[in-house]
């Protein structure tokens, strides 16, 4: 009975907090990498925008949206959907192929052929991917994690998602990653150093994140206690009852 009871109390005590990292010593030092660049894919949105000294030649590159208090106008990125070949539609260049290609190799792809056809000679261009997003599921945590900039890693990711518990499995996440048309799942240990060097330690854009439930809620944990130990505590209830009347 004192058995049944502390299992009982001890299902019923909150769940501690999760221990991330846990054969990380102190004084050790680890190999640490650069965040790869992001490549483009289909389905990317870039912002792109041209700048110059003359703002009149850069007009042609850019969106305009409005007249500032002088007259002028005022530009601003022009935003471009990445198609299915690859290709963005850039206005004066034509099409661009940006598949397989970082933000900066378009930037200094733009700059070489404006400056080659004349336009402009000094441009100064800024390409940003603007649908840089991780997609997370989990029993408490469902939703879309907007990345500012181009480097996210899981931990970054977690810690923005936050409320993990020991409900849920964090020695096995599950990252969904989709390249060239394909779809992989790898697994994630938060517990171990040795996630540093997983492929998914830094995140991509449109990457998936599925954090699983251990198991059983505690609510079912304690159904399924009770049912087990019920009839036992019976039985041992029956058991005293009949050797307390036999001393009496």
């Amino acid at each position: 009975m004192l058995a049944a009871t502390a299992i009982l109390l001890a299902s019923c005590a909150s769940p501690r907090k999760v221990q991330y990292l846990r054969d990380v010593e102190y004084g050790e030092v680890y190999p640490a990498s650069h965040a790869p660049e992001l490549r483009l894919q289909p389905e990317d949105r870039l912002a792109i925008q041209v700048f110059s000294s003359e703002p009149k030649l850069a007009a042609p590159f850019n969106t305009v949206t409005g007249i500032d208090e002088g007259g002028n106008s005022v530009y601003t990125a022009a935003h471009y959907l990445v198609d299915k070949h690859g290709d963005i539609d850039f206005p004066v260049l034509g099409k661009l192929h940006v598949e397989g290609k970082t933000t900066i190799e378009v930037n200094n792809e733009i700059t070489r052929q404006i400056i080659d056809l004349g336009h402009i000679k000094e441009p100064v261009v800024k390409v940003e991917l603007e649908n840089f997003h991780i997609t997370f599921l989990g029993e408490n945590n469902n939703g879309i994690l907007t990345v500012k900039g181009e480097s996210l890693n899981i931990l970054e990711a977690v810690a923005q998602i936050g409320n993990l518990s020991r409900q849920t499995r964090i020695n096995d996440i599950m990252v969904i990653r989709t390249e060239n048309g394909q779809r992989q799942a790898y697994r994630v240990n938060l517990q171990t150093k040795d996630l540093f060097n997983s492929p998914v330690y830094y995140l991509q854009q449109n990457d998936l994140i599925y954090i699983k439930p251990r198991g059983l809620r505690t609510s079912q944990n304690l159904q399924a206690i009770n049912s087990t130990f019920s009839p036992i505590i019976a039985i041992a209830n029956v058991v005293s009852n009949i050797l307390i009347w036999r001393k009496l």
